[in-house]
């Protein structure tokens, strides 16, 4: 099925499918769980957090100056074709200046990753620096968190995210996928976002700060060559089941907390399909962190195979993208 017309279906016959609404489908896995607040105190049961994601990037200046200025990360480091990027306390993107062309559409591999606000202020604050720098971003109203895309100079997307849970009452399936919300409101699944609303929590407007130290790289989501593959490897890594829907063709999975959308994937963008030619903008790998060096090792024993190096250990999902995994 084409993903257009499957999209639509999703959706209920929607009549137009907009540029955004592809984007914000991240958000589907929302729909069907209840989340909680993403906050560190509810994130101190997981097993993993993420650390860094790579990614192959053209040109380093220009994507410096997206992470810095329009994002509000701080440069942590940099080489001639490397620069690291994250808070005042750690690193959250690491840029390598090895692509020839920008990102490809409709290959597998990196869908987008989420940098995820630790409340309302933040979360206001990052829209706010968009707005002041004249940044394009979809903005993206699940019911179960609110959320905006946008993409970097290369066309790589780039989700910033706040959970809001307390607003679902329940899911409505009946022509498409809708929400109630607890205001009894029924919405899209994935609606417009109410800006004036978000940004009334707004505290700080100065976009030279650098984000705050409690923001995290929160979920990856992939497009998967197949999701059956994907979430049965994923699964003997550790990670929990939470939504496993071959009829949509997308699946998620949390590291046992109560977000449980950490690892993601679909095939919206076609199933078989090979990853991006390795020239083209896109995610080099990610980099998983176990705190329990015995659950590190049982995922290890677990997959087909892994290289242990000095780093850590490296290893393929199904699809072919690269993971290093470290006890942290």
């Amino acid at each position: 099925m084409k993903r257009k017309i499957f999209l639509k279906s999703l959706l209920g016959g929607a009549t137009l499918i907009t540029a955004s609404t592809l984007i914000s489908m991240d958000g589907f896995s929302n729909i069907v769980n209840a989340l909680s607040h993403n906050n560190t105190d509810n994130n101190s049961n997981e097993f993993a957090s993420y650390g860094a994601i790579h990614l192959n990037i053209t040109n380093l200046e220009k994507s410096a100056l997206f992470w810095t200025k329009v994002v509000g990360m701080k440069k942590r480091s940099a080489t001639q074709n490397i620069a690291e990027f994250g808070t005042e306390n750690k690193t959250l993107v690491v840029l390598h200046q090895t692509a020839r062309t920008k990102y490809k559409k409709g290959y597998s591999g990196l869908y987008h990753f989420a940098i995820h606000a630790p409340n309302a202020a933040e979360f206001a604050s990052m829209i706010n620096r968009l707005n002041v720098h004249k940044y394009p971003y979809s903005p993206v109203d699940h019911t179960m968190s609110k959320s905006i895309y946008l993409d970097d100079p290369d066309g790589i997307n780039v989700e910033f995210t706040l959970e809001t849970p307390e607003r679902f009452k329940r899911l409505i399936t009946t022509g498409g996928l809708k929400m109630e919300g607890t205001d009894g409101v029924i919405r899209s699944a994935s609606d417009r976002l109410d800006l004036n609303e978000v940004m009334k929590a707004l505290k700080d407007t100065n976009v030279h700060n650098i984000i705050s130290s409690d923001t995290y790289l929160g979920h990856v989501h992939l497009y998967a060559n197949s999701v059956q593959n994907s979430n049965a490897f994923y699964k003997k890594m550790g990670f929990v089941e939470s939504n496993y829907l071959p009829q949509y063709m997308f699946a998620d999975l949390g590291a046992g907390g109560s977000y449980t959308h950490r690892i993601v994937m679909n095939s919206w963008h076609g199933q078989n399909k090979p990853l991006a030619p390795k020239d083209s903008a896109g995610m080099r790998y990610f980099q998983i962190n176990y705190k329990d060096k015995s659950k590190m090792l049982q995922a290890l024993n677990n997959v087909s195979s892994y290289e242990e190096k000095e780093e850590g250990y490296w290893l393929y999902d199904p699809t072919g993208n690269k993971i290093l995994l470290k006890n942290a």
